[in-house]
């Protein structure tokens, strides 16, 4: 009879007192982290040249587990490649001692996540990595993966290790009435800033290569996934200091059905039924038989399909087709 799934309290209790003195004592020399405030501002990168020379990556848009599918990468390149990982910017690994589901707090429960967060290098300014902020990231240069994915935590034969950058997410920011964008040009800059601080960590660290997850998607986070993918997009293709730095860039989806786009529009029709409750009966129930309408209505496509097609070739093609943005007449005349 199959072994019954463990309690991801118990895994982290485990995590917590045997595998992380261990590998403490084992990689003393790379158990720590740095915390970056402003890496827009503290790490200086060349701007490339224009846009006829640089090629953009290679995307590549993929279902499994983020962790196991940077590992096996780096096995079979022999290169180190980082994990972009949506991160707590309150404390290391979140609630990841309870039953909490987040990505980071899975990984801490199977690695050495939480003891590299919650120990600034050698060579940091801070005491503390804590709270990161809200343009800030943290990167992990090894960290010890001992378990595999939450299903099962199942121990591993084989250590494995990998670089991880801690980003935090906006965090179910204010959308247009349709929730399909973010409704102030501010939020969006910022969600862009904090795409571009990743990048930056991951090219001062010498990547050319990254995964990056369902970053800022699903009930924790909620942000916008067609505007979000077409953000990634932008910088990877756009960004003066970054288009050009990586070859390969792989998003690996743990859920290929998951939706936020769905998430978003339920939570917009759970609210104009709630709005309406004070309504007469008669005008309750029109408007309760349209939004019950409206979310069994046509099918959304989940994150997995939307980064499909934004990175699709042919949609890449075409994008970069267009002038580029950032040479407009307005900005050749200022």
């Amino acid at each position: 009879m199959p072994s019954s799934k463990p309690k991801p309290s118990e895994v982290a209790t485990e995590t917590k007192r045997h595998y992380l003195p261990a590998i403490k004592a084992r990689y003393a020399d790379r158990t720590h982290s740095y915390l970056f405030q402003q890496p827009l501002e503290q790490i200086p990168l060349q701007s490339y040249p224009g846009p006829q020379t640089v090629s953009p990556p290679q995307f590549h848009i993929c279902t499994g587990d983020p962790v196991d599918f940077t590992t096996e990468w780096e096995d079979s390149v022999n290169q180190r490649i980082p994990l972009i990982c949506a991160a707590n910017d309150k404390k290391p690994g979140g609630d990841w001692e309870t039953g909490v589901v987040g990505y980071e707090e899975r990984l801490c429960r199977r690695s050495s996540l939480f003891a590299t967060l919650s120990t600034p290098g050698p060579q940091s300014v801070l005491s503390a990595n804590y709270p990161i902020p809200s343009e800030g990231g943290i990167y992990s240069e090894c960290v010890v993966v001992f378990r595999g994915p939450h299903d099962q935590y199942k121990k591993l034969d084989r250590w494995k290790d990998l670089p991880v950058v801690s980003i935090p997410p906006a965090r179910w920011p204010k959308l247009n009435q349709m929730g399909t964008k973010y409704a102030f040009p501010l939020e969006r800059d910022l969600v862009k800033n904090k795409i571009r601080a990743a990048l930056r960590i991951c090219v001062y660290y010498g990547h050319t290569s990254v995964v990056i997850g369902d970053f800022g998607l699903g009930n924790s986070h909620r942000n916008p996934p067609q505007e979000l993918a077409e953000l990634w997009r932008e910088v990877f293709l756009y960004d003066p200091d970054l288009r050009g730095r990586f070859d390969y860039v792989a998003f690996c989806f743990e859920d290929a059905l998951q939706s936020t786009a769905k998430l978003i529009l339920d939570d917009i029709a759970k609210k104009a039924k709630s709005g309406h409750s004070h309504d007469s009966k008669s005008k309750s129930k029109s408007h309760s038989s349209a939004s019950s309408s409206s979310v069994g209505g046509p099918t959304v496509p989940s994150d997995f399909e939307i980064f499909k097609h934004v990175f699709n070739p042919s949609e890449l093609q075409d994008i970069m087709s267009r002038p580029d943005p950032r040479y407009g007449i307005s900005m050749l005349m200022s």
